[in-house]
């Protein structure tokens, strides 16, 4: 299991890198690849946590793959903090509430939407 993980790790790692550095360098100052990155990861969770439980088409060894290693990996709340707390720090609220607001809900809703997604494949 923890080979599966840790290779799932090295794949949403490698993902995130490339996913949202291609969207940050035309974002411009907000931090719209890690938004993107975290309601995405969310989406994906939501899907598959939803659609391995509720079948038996995945293994636990993949689903961990999937679920602890690729989405733990390829999301990020401790660089949500810290982006976060630069924008406060700067004196953006504005763009800092966007941020804010829009990942907290984005990605609670990514999650009904990849669970709801599933929910209509089983």
């Amino acid at each position: 299991m923890i080979a599966y993980i840790a290779l799932g790790g090295v794949l949403g790692t490698v993902a995130r890198y490339v996913l949202q550095g291609w969207i940050q360098a035309r974002a411009g100052a907000f931090p719209l690849g890690t938004l993107a990155i975290n309601i995405a990861g969310s989406l994906v969770l939501g899907f598959v946590l939803r659609y391995t439980t509720g079948s038996t088409v995945v293994s636990p060894e993949l689903r961990g793959a999937l679920t602890v290693g690729f989405c733990g990996a390829f999301t990020t709340m401790s660089t949500f903090s810290y982006e976060s707390m630069a924008l406060l720090h700067d004196g953006d609220y504005w763009r800092a509430g966007v941020y804010m607001g829009g990942t907290i809900v984005g990605c609670l809703v990514a999650v009904i939407s990849g669970t709801a997604l599933a929910n209509k494949l089983l």
